[in-house]
């Protein structure tokens, strides 16, 4: 029988080099006296708030940019909610350390072999006689023409980026796993985005539009006012749920963009939760539904959604530098919030 989540998390892919060469750089292998050191440490000291956090990072751990828990994250690995709390802790090691044991059916890799000779691997979302539509790990798809394929092969190899799971300290990949065991830590991320697109900088004139506000699309350069290019870079909130505005993107004295969806099956009405510490002006669909020129906590935002994917952007004032902001839903709601256009 296959592991539910084998391939899981684009944070992991088996490490290089002996068991003992793990150990000694402090990382956990699948070595039996190596797991049982792990379930002692998740029992004893793992942390699963700061598990969370490793969860949502879209820098190391990159967990939530391929796979969904609790309505956040992306479609791209298999979903999580319904097998983490099945899994123990051994198994779950083995899906982080060596995805590509037993890989989960239906999200295998596939590489398609064009006439032009160019190669494209990913998980196939779908195939018809027009042709082939793959999924890469960052999330991006790609419909492939039937004429232009020369050749289509199975890979038993995971779609994950190799040796991501390194970039953890050993105390934190014991955090993550403690997560992965907590369903009362993974429901703290019911309602909330995680993660958005964001960019910057922009003038500290919150109220003035900007041509990205028409159509923003991380797959687009955005172009500011003055006429600067600006490119879009995925960012996480911290296990908070807030963001916080730091970096060449959000430098003092300036504005930056947020962005994220909201999925909705009909037209209907809706309930964001915002705080802020500084000046924002949130866009529903590009249309202005809420600006501050101070901070707020626990605003309540009612917004009118249309069917399908509803853009929700906002500017935020960085005038002393990290500012930050942090939108949720109400969970009861049975929407979802994310960084991500994916069914």
């Amino acid at each position: 029988m296959s592991n539910p989540i084998a391939g899981i998390l684009a944070a992991s892919l088996l490490l290089a080099g002996t068991a003992d060469e793990r150990e000694k750089d402090g990382q956990f292998d699948l070595e039996p006296g190596s797991l049982a050191r792990l379930e002692e440490a998740v029992s004893a000291r793992g942390n699963p708030d700061r598990g969370r956090e490793i969860f949502l990072d879209t820098r190391d751990a990159q967990c939530s940019s391929c796979h969904r828990l609790q309505g956040v994250g992306a479609h791209v690995g298999p979903g999580l909610d319904a097998v983490l709390e099945k899994m123990t802790i051994r198994e779950i090691a083995e899906a982080l350390l060596a995805p590509s044991r037993k890989l989960t059916e239906g999200y295998e890799t596939y590489t398609a072999a064009r006439t032009d000779g160019k190669i494209i691997s990913g998980l196939k979302i779908r195939e018809t006689g027009g042709g082939l539509l793959l999924r890469d790990g960052l999330g991006k798809d790609t419909l492939i023409p039937r004429s232009e394929i020369a050749r289509i092969e199975k890979s038993p190899v995971s779609l994950m980026p190799a040796r991501l799971i390194s970039r953890l300290s050993r105390e934190d990949f014991v955090n993550l796993v403690s997560f992965l065991k907590s369903p009362a830590a993974q429901r703290k991320l019911r309602g909330r985005l995680g993660a958005a697109w964001l960019t910057g900088p922009f003038s500290r004139a919150i109220n003035k539009s900007e041509p990205l506000e028409k159509d923003p699309d991380p797959a687009k350069v955005a172009l500011s006012r003055a006429g600067k290019l600006l490119q879009w870079k995925l960012t996480s909130a911290r296990s908070d749920g807030l963001f916080r505005l730091t970096g060449p993107a959000a430098p003092p004295k300036s504005s930056s963009y947020l962005l994220g969806w909201l999925k909705s099956d009909k037209e209907r009405e809706a309930v964001l939760w915002i705080d802020h510490s500084a000046g924002v002006r949130i866009l529903v669909n590009s249309k202005t539904v809420y600006k501050a020129s101070v901070g707020s906590r626990k605003h309540r935002l009612p917004i009118r959604l249309q069917p399908g994917w509803n853009t929700i952007l906002t500017r935020v004032a960085n005038s002393t530098g990290g500012s930050t902001f942090g939108v949720r839903l109400d969970p009861s709601a049975g929407l979802r919030l994310s960084a991500y256009r994916q069914e």
